[in-house]
């Protein structure tokens, strides 16, 4: 078996159903990569970049807030509480979402929601380097660095 069936959905819509080669997501504990044929897993995403070979050999690249990944022998599916297919965000924006997330978090260090506003800035970080993953993919580049 060279391919598996992947799903990867947010909350609203389906964000690819088809065939791939491989699959890596951004659990808690770490990324992982999935291959056809890998043993049943049942984890949690944390903010981060999907990524997958397609049957042609093309990477395509996802934006993916929390939520669950769950791996069978011949399924993946992620299901996300957020997600975006990278080719579908404004990278200008996304970068001043992450501008003011970053000051948002500066904002309220030593309070309460202090926790909250780190959350939003991963999860703006990563939608960013989600786009830039994919612009540097589709324009022959090298992905930039995190911001």
């Amino acid at each position: 078996m060279d391919s598996f069936r992947v799903d990867i959905v947010n909350a609203e819509q389906s964000l690819f159903s088809g065939v791939a080669r491989r699959v890596i997501a951004p659990l808690r504990e770490g990324e992982a990569g999935f291959l056809p044929g890998h043993s049943p897993l049942l984890a949690l995403l944390k903010a981060g970049i999907v990524r997958l070979e397609d049957m042609n050999g093309a990477e395509q690249v996802f934006f993916v807030g929390s939520g669950f990944a769950e791996v069978q022998a011949d399924h993946v599916t992620i299901l996300a509480d957020v997600g975006e297919r990278a080719a579908d965000i404004d990278e200008a924006r996304a970068a001043r979402v992450v501008e003011e997330a970053s000051r948002h978090a500066e904002e309220r260090s030593g309070q309460v929601d202090y926790a909250h506003a780190q959350a939003e800035l991963a999860q703006a970080v990563a939608r960013l380097q989600a786009v830039r993953r994919y612009r540097a993919l589709t324009h022959g580049g090298m992905a930039a660095p995190p911001p």
